[in-house]
């Protein structure tokens, strides 16, 4: 019994570090208050870019390990953009564009996020002006970036 139990823990606990997904380490740590993020962006003149992500999701994994690893991606995003991970089942209360309050799997829903990776795009009044769902590879986010900053 004690060796079933032992390792009942122990794939347990394997299972719960598979499930974590990192952020990049370059993203912005945010309070999660958006209307003061999208000013404070601005006034930087850059925009937002929000990143919802799930744990076990292998587009996750891939976008975090390719596109978000690529230096030329890094560069223009930091650049022209404040970079927000969310998570799409996440708990942590926040302030959405609007003024409401909820939490990152209510604003998942609120924002008809209905796969993962989903990134969304904000201009300087917080509205989305670009989406992205799936797996993006490093070109194709690249031009993405350069539209998304001007419309």
């Amino acid at each position: 019994m004690r060796i079933l139990l032992a390792l009942a823990l122990a794939c347990s606990s394997f299972a719960a570090r598979a499930q974590t997904h990192e952020v990049p380490s370059w993203f912005a740590e945010s309070f999660l208050e958006f209307p003061h993020d999208v000013k404070e962006a601005a006034q930087d003149g850059k925009r937002l870019m929000l990143y919802f992500w799930q744990d076990g999701c292998p587009a996750c994994r891939k976008m975090k390990e390719t596109t978000f690893d690529d230096r030329a991606i890094v560069d223009q995003t930091r650049r022209h953009f404040v970079a927000v991970a969310l998570n799409v089942y996440g708990e942590r209360e926040l302030r959405w564009t609007d003024g409401r309050t909820m939490r990152e799997k209510a604003l998942a829903r609120a924002l008809n996020i209905r796969g993962t990776p989903t990134l969304l795009f904000l201009d300087d009044k917080g509205s989305v002006v670009l989406r992205l769902v799936g797996y993006v590879p490093p070109e194709r986010l690249l031009a993405a970036l350069a539209e998304a900053k001007t419309r």
